[in-house]
């Protein structure tokens, strides 16, 4: 299964974010073998309705 953590930077390391429409990133990691990417969020600047676009 593939889990998108809201993230403050890149990597397994970052903060939480607990913004999820804000976000600067999400880190995408697959339970199963543990590997991960990361994913700038484009929304995390828009005037409103960020979270719309993510989905």
């Amino acid at each position: 299964m593939k889990v998108a953590v809201s993230s403050a930077g890149e990597g397994l390391d970052a903060q939480v974010d607990p913004r999820f429409g804000r976000c600067q990133f999400f880190v995408i990691v697959d339970s199963e073998t543990m590997q991960h990417e990361t994913v700038p969020n484009t929304a995390a600047g828009a005037m409103r309705g960020a979270g719309i676009p993510l989905f």
